[in-house]
């Protein structure tokens, strides 16, 4: 039985090419980028605490949830009190439909129990990474102690 492939190996490449073609399904609308994707996503269910939730789920500062609104205002989606427009609105129904047909495809010849595995594990493995970053232990694994504000790997 030829060794087992260790997960980073498979996440890691999974991740770049979701990124990858997440990118590309955007690029038929204004919404450029994962982080403006995620942005207007919660711009349009506006709770009370939006913005922090968008710079937990981004892992970023929100000095980098400012820059990214910033150029959502600029290209006309966002308003100078943080809301979609009504051109922010549109685009984020046209990049949510293609999102939606790009998703429904990646699950072809899944059942749906292997699907439900498939959450468990990376619900799993998530929150095991989001608990290393609350605790800094992959700081001192790295020998370093300073706290990065745009998130890994930036």
């Amino acid at each position: 039985m030829p060794p087992t492939r260790p997960l980073p190996t498979v996440i890691g490449p999974t991740e770049n090419a979701l990124r990858t073609l997440l990118t590309s399904t955007l690029s038929s609308t204004q919404i450029s980028s994962y982080q403006e994707w995620v942005i207007a996503n919660a711009a349009s269910n506006a709770g009370p605490a939006w913005r922090q939730t968008a710079a937990e789920g981004l892992k970023i500062g929100l000095d980098g949830v400012t820059r990214i609104i910033d150029g959502l205002r600029a290209a006309g989606l966002m308003d100078d009190e943080e809301a979609l427009t009504e051109a922010g609105a549109a685009q984020l129904a046209a990049a949510r439909s293609a999102v939606a047909a790009t998703t429904s495809r990646l699950t072809d010849g899944i059942t749906e129990e292997e699907q439900e595995t498939a959450r468990l594990v990376l619900d799993r493995i998530r929150g095991n990474a989001e608990t290393l970053l609350r605790h800094g232990a992959h700081r001192r694994a790295e020998g370093t102690s300073h706290q990065d504000s745009d998130g890994p790997g930036k």
